[in-house]
């Protein structure tokens, strides 16, 4: 009854405001726009479940103007199902009441674009903006200069979240603001773009998917303010716009990205699709030091290949990858604008392909034509090399710094309270599984309270996994899960146990007389072993579902959502494939490779092609394969130290390389053994030897490659000798006693990157910071009295992240981050 009232007062309230809308959202003012927003509007409904299609209907008849069009028209079918139209009609009436306070000051599809866009990335839809009014955002529409303003969202966004490289699922902002107050770099992007719209400042996302000249790759937000588009990063430094600690770094980049969904004419538009277009902002950061890239792609006779793709490379991560795709006219013809640094254009056209390389020294305008052809490509042996750029810092005032510390220290309060809140219950226990289920302890509690005895196994599980679990499921998924580990033999591996396959969101739990379950079930199926109830499953999948990308819904699909569906895209499919298939028993992954999932099947990762319904062709491979032994040496023969990390053998398909799940065997000191299949494949191999200069290289392998001598140049065998300034802030005992220090701070983005360096090799080490960490699960933490004096003499030194190694010629330090330690 409460809800029907609440639901009642919502539409009433919002009905008033349409009778209100600025007349540049009616269908009278602007007529032309209202006929294709709202019957691309219509046309978003029609794969949604009839009884939501007929719910979104009757709201867009009620609200028939452009902007509760725009709102239905613009998020993916797929988000709009895993929602209710109570959700969209929240957003739509803060957005009135908004346009009613401020009046409309851009045209109106700037304004749709970039203030009422509703959803930022790949999260669920929420009705967040009033939420986050109430949250105290609310100030900020009480300052009408529009710097202030920004600094004003900026600072409340730190006093909700702090950085932590988390799993690539992305929460939504009041998961973030309710639940966690924690998020990575993309995270970060959704909070602060979702607050400044809710507050009228246009925002976007923009991201470099794939960095050039390190490995790894960043999201941040970009606001338009005083007529232009300007970048903001880190939060708690963002007084000044297109300042942040990657400012340096902008020209090493190859392409910048932004999303709208209706791109003004002067934009740089790299490709449409149905609802966003990818835009190329690279420009409004390179300045007059940008390039202008002008192709020609041809065949061998010189003719013209339209339509051929085009995959922008970069070297990341041990092989080539593709920060966008893009596609010429029919003419064979691509203009677009990058920053300074080296990168590889991959051609592709009905198997002609080519791989050509772009020089940081070609500057300005480069014309150029990629004849395709039939060859192999490589092998490639090069230095690519990443420019950097000056960038003058200006430092805050001395009350805006004073202001973010104690943001934090709300921040901080909210993680106590909660804390607090769980060691008062009954539920503490030495993991401390119900303190990190931070703001959705009442979640957990509900589920503990059912279960009065609960495995300790179970408990390890949930504290080992992915925390978003814990900040994001429901009580009823708590106990699915529960049933889902208790029904599995006591040998399974981990992976079986992720309540998703890729990124999209937790399922929905399905309520039965027996409890909560996790997965529908006709996904069961029995057999004598675990080969035969995977193929007992994978032909019941095909029975059931179709690939079909027109009948489809767009966008990632919730687990219970798919399986109600019977036309899927061919990326649902694969998801779906993996739900299944785990639902029996059966650990699988996600895999780029188009058509492929991984499945573990009798002690061992397979390559599985849904298209063709068999293994990929592993048997055979394991008969026709070559043992290939691989030596990398200096110039002068002398083995180098070199890790199986910088090593992938990767399938060229459509003019993309995909890496395989290989396994380099490391027999020694530069020298490593791979099987290679039957199938052409091709070896990449690179590193880093500065920020400023990568080596690459590339080499087609075929089935008698039974051997293969690299000679690496240049090979970075050890960082630079660590400055006396610095030793000097480093107690000496400290010095004699420990062998990896790192300086920085806690919450600081690339000290958190190199601590999970360090980590991962397993290191002893001694983080040391500026500020204390409160409640933060960093270990071997400490704040150090010099270090702090020497970061507060310069607000700029808050960014540095220094590595200090002891080897046997003393100290040896990094600033930044580091590929390998010495």
């Amino acid at each position: 009854m409460r809800r029907y009232i609440s639901v009642m007062i919502l539409l009433a309230v919002s009905v008033l405001l349409c009778a209100q809308i600025n007349p540049q959202f009616s269908s009278r003012k602007n007529p032309e726009l209202y006929r294709s927003i709202h019957k691309l509007a219509q046309e978003n409904l029609q794969n949604l479940p009839k009884a939501l299609r007929r719910n979104y209907s009757k709201v867009l008849q009620e609200h028939n103007d452009i902007l509760m069009a725009f709102l239905i028209a613009y998020e993916e079918d797929a988000k709009l199902a895993a929602t209710d139209p109570q959700t969209i009609i929240s957003n739509y009436t803060q957005i009135l009441e908004l346009v009613q306070k401020e009046g409309l000051n851009y045209s109106p599809e700037f304004f749709l674009s970039y203030v009422a866009k509703q959803s930022v990335s790949d999260e669920r839809l929420t009705a967040y903006r009033k939420a986050m009014l109430d949250d105290g955002l609310s100030v900020a529409l009480s300052i009408s200069d529009p710097m202030d303003r920004y600094r004003e969202v900026s600072s409340w966004c730190v006093e909700k979240l702090q950085f932590q490289q988390t799993s690539g699922r992305d929460q939504s902002p009041l998961d973030i603001t309710q639940n966690s107050l924690t998020g990575r770099c993309e995270e970060m992007q959704i909070l602060f773009v979702a607050a400044a719209r809710t507050v009228g400042i246009p925002s976007r996302p923009a991201s470099t998917p794939w960095w050039a000249h390190t490995d790894n790759n960043h999201a941040w937000a970009e606001v338009y303010i005083n007529g232009a588009w300007h970048y903001t990063g880190d939060m708690d430094s963002a007084y000044w716009l297109d300042q942040t600690w990657f400012s340096g770094l902008v020209d090493k980049t190859v392409l910048i990205l932004t999303a709208g969904s209706l791109p003004a004419k002067e934009d740089e538009v790299l490709s449409k699709g149905r609802y966003e277009s990818v835009i190329n902002s690279t420009p409004n950061y390179t300045g007059e030091r940008g390039r202008s890239i002008s192709i020609d792609c041809v065949d061998e006779l010189g003719q013209p290949l339209g339509d051929t793709r085009i995959g922008i490379m970069v070297y990341n991560w041990s092989a080539l990858r593709p920060i966008t795709i893009l596609k010429t006219d029919a003419k064979g013809r691509l203009n677009f604008s990058t920053g300074s640094g080296d990168f590889y254009i991959s051609a592709f056209n009905e198997g002609k392909k080519a791989l050509h390389l772009i020089r940081a020294s070609e500057k300005r305008g480069i014309g150029l034509t990629i004849p395709l052809s039939e060859k192999e490509l490589g092998p490639i042996d090069t230095m690519l090399y990443y420019p950097a750029n000056h960038k003058d810092r200006q430092s805050a005032p001395e009350a805006y710094r004073e202001d973010v510390q104690a943001r934090k220290a709300l921040w901080q309060a909210q993680l106590d309270a909660w804390e607090a809140r769980a060691q008062a219950s009954d539920l503490q226990d030495s993991l401390n599984v119900a303190i990190n289920t931070r703001g959705n302890f009442p979640a957990y509690q509900a589920f503990r309270q059912k279960y009065a005895v609960v495995e300790d196994d179970f408990l390890k599980l949930l504290a080992s996994s992915d925390p978003k679990f814990l900040w994001q499921a429901d009580a009823a998924l708590f106990e699915a899960f529960y049933h889902f580990w208790q029904d599995q033999e006591a040998e399974t591996t981990d992976e079986l146990f992720s309540p998703t396959a890729y990124y999209e969101e937790l399922p929905i739990a399905r309520i039965t007389d027996q409890g909560a379950r996790l997965y529908p079930d006709n996904f069961i199926h029995k057999g004598k072993d675990a080969r035969e109830r995977l193929n007992k499953t994978l032909h019941w999948l095909k029975q059931v579902y179709k690939i079909d990308e027109e009948k489809a819904l767009s966008g990632l699909l919730r687990t219970d959502i798919a399986a109600r569906q019977r036309c899927l895209t061919s990326y649902q499919y694969r998801i779906l494939a993996i739900s299944v298939l785990k639902a029996n028993g059966i650990p699988a992954e996600f895999t780029r490779l188009p058509d492929n999932i991984l499945v573990y099947l009798e002690d061992d990762w397979h390559y599985y092609n849904l298209k063709e319904d068999a293994f990929t062709q592993e048997q055979e491979q394991a008969k026709a394969s070559t043992l290939c032994q691989i030596a990398i040496n200096d110039e002068d023969g002398i083995p180098l130290p070199a890790t199986s990390q910088q090593l992938s053998l990767c399938q060229y398909v459509d003019g993309i390389f995909y890496t395989l799940n290989s396994s380099f065997e490391e027999l020694s000191r530069g020298r490593f053994r791979v099987q290679v299949p039957a199938n052409d494949l091709y070896l990449q191999f690179g590193y880093r030897v500065s920020d400023s200069q990568t080596a690459f290289k590339l080499y087609p392998l075929s089935q008698k490659a039974d051997s293969l001598k690299i000679v690496a140049t240049s090979y970075p065998l050890s960082w630079k000798q660590a400055s006396e300034e610095i030793l000097a802030l480093i107690e000496p005992a400290l010095l004699e006693e420990e062998e990896l220090i790192l300086l920085g701070n806690y919450d600081q983005e690339n000290s958190l990157r190199v601590l999970q360096k360090i980590q991962d090799a397993q290191r002893d080490y001694v983080f040391i910071g500026f500020e204390e960490k409160g409640k933060s699960k960093i270990t071997n933490y400490r704040v150090d009295p010099q270090w702090q004096s020497y970061v507060l003499q310069n607000e700029l030194n808050t960014v540095l992240s220094i590595t200090l190694a002891k080897t046997k010629d003393g100290w040896q330090m990094y600033e930044g981050i580091w590929e390998r330690m010495p």
